[in-house]
């Protein structure tokens, strides 16, 4: 099996988890790591998923998977799971990893600024909301709401003043 078809395979399998239909991104997710055992997109899609069944042993695998090779898309996941859980500090620092690592990706920025909010800290929010909208409309596309994000810019900027 090729790239591409690992590539169609983890689209489904993320397409299905946003559906709702975990039994279908789990098989998914294991037709790749059949193929691949050490696809780590793949481990991380099943680990979001197992996330919201036992969040421990999802946070353990990600902090191991994550010391075996950091990855902006692992930290994104860890992030998710301790916002999930209203962790919000945690979260916070899980999502300023993934955008260190990745910086153009305007959903990291995204979730930085919100976990940044929930941590009481609303003019580097604002920045991170500002940068989200910004690379969203370079990028063309984002797994985030763009209006409600320049509701909170406006929001954000007239508290901050």
């Amino acid at each position: 099996m090729c790239s591409s078809d690992l590539d169609a395979l983890l689209g489904l399998a993320a397409i299905a988890g946003r559906m709702g239909d975990n039994e279908d991104a789990t098989r998914r997710y294991l037709q790749v790591l059949e193929i691949e055992p050490r696809h780590g997109l793949a481990q991380a899609g099943l680990i979001a998923l197992l996330g919201r069944a036992d969040p421990a042993a999802a946070e353990s695998k990600l902090r191991h998977l994550i010391s075996l090779e950091p990855s902006a898309y692992l930290y994104f996941v860890l992030g998710n799971l301790y916002a999930d859980q209203s962790q919000w500090a945690a979260a916070q620092q899980a999502y300023f990893q993934a955008h260190n690592l990745d910086p153009g990706n305007p959903d990291y920025a995204y979730n930085l600024a919100v976990g940044l909010e929930h941590v009481s800290q609303p003019k580097l929010a604002l920045g991170y909301y500002r940068r989200a909208v910004q690379l969203a409309s370079a990028r063309g596309r984002a797994n985030f709401n763009i209006s409600q994000a320049q509701e909170r810019i406006g929001s954000l900027a007239a508290q901050v003043q």
